[in-house]
């Protein structure tokens, strides 16, 4: 059986910040993959970064836009970007600093479409984009989806301009564990898992979770969650001094998306939008 032990550690041993309905698609995805499932595309060849950085940004004028278009993740493969759609966050890091370093470049636009993903690297990203803010004007335009991770990301942004029907928020954090000890024991194998370290199996899909693991991985998830709401808080507080609203309440905050007409009341946007990228980005145009 073939594996893919870097998707299959994202899905089932680490913590996400993912739209729910998204798992399951990658879930198929790996499954296919792995031989369980009936197969799909061919792997397309590895991309060189400089390639990569190119095909998420474009500049007219003295505006630059960064797309952000996929299932979050940081350090990716080609196969992982065509298998489930997987947007690399190193990318994106690397396109803001190609930004960051143009003088010609007076205002962003963040093109965000994502359901979120990956914990790795979001916080980093976020915080690179407060960092731009300081020398660009940010906007982040939302059309389709921000949810989870990438709401982290945009809610560092100057502004947030979204369509009414957009999908934003999921401000959340989970952690998914595969028990597969009985689905081994149906195809007639016992796993033994020979370890040195007392948490060195935890999260092992070959071991049950004791009461103190779970405990330990809670407190990882709930850190991750106060990181979270805290970095919404300071971005969007931003957003208040310039723009004159509050900041985001912590009952929007507790894991659920909702259309961008209840965000702008929640405080997740700032300006509901029927433009499309391109009416949005000539209005930038100076």
């Amino acid at each position: 059986m073939k594996t893919y032990p870097h998707l299959f550690s994202k899905l089932f041993c680490q913590p996400l910040m993912l739209n729910e309905p998204v798992r399951h698609s990658l879930e198929a995805a790996l499954l296919s993959h792995m031989g369980i499932a009936a197969p799909q595309a061919a792997v397309m060849p590895q991309e060189s970064k400089t390639q990569r950085v190119a095909r998420i940004l474009e500049t007219y004028g003295n505006v630059a836009v960064v797309h952000m278009d996929g299932v979050i993740d940081k350090h990716i493969s080609q196969f992982e970007m065509d298998c489930y759609g997987g947007y690399d966050i190193a990318d994106f890091d690397r396109a803001l600093q190609a930004v960051a370093a143009d003088p010609k470049i007076q205002r962003v636009v963040l093109n965000i479409n994502s359901p979120g993903g990956s914990v790795i690297g979001v916080a980093e990203a976020a915080a690179r984009v407060a960092e731009l803010t300081a020398t660009k004007e940010v906007h982040a335009f939302v059309d389709a989806m921000a949810c989870s991770a990438a709401y982290y990301i945009a809610s560092q942004a100057d502004h947030i301009a979204a369509a009414p029907s957009a999908i934003v928020g999921s401000i959340g954090v989970y952690l998914s564990l595969l028990d597969a000890q009985r689905n081994a024991e149906m195809q007639g194998y016992k796993v033994t898992l020979i370890t040195a370290g007392k948490y060195k199996a935890m999260g092992s899909p070959y071991k049950t979770l004791s009461d103190e693991e779970r405990a330990m991985m809670q407190a990882g998830v709930t850190d991750l969650h106060a990181q979270f709401k805290a970095a919404v808080r300071s971005g969007r507080r931003g957003a208040t001094e310039r723009g004159g609203h509050a900041t985001v309440p912590d009952s929007a905050m507790e894991g659920q998306w909702m259309d961008a007409k209840d965000g702008l009341a929640a405080r997740l946007v700032d300006e509901l939008t029927n433009a499309n990228l391109d009416e949005y980005v000539a209005a930038l145009l100076t």
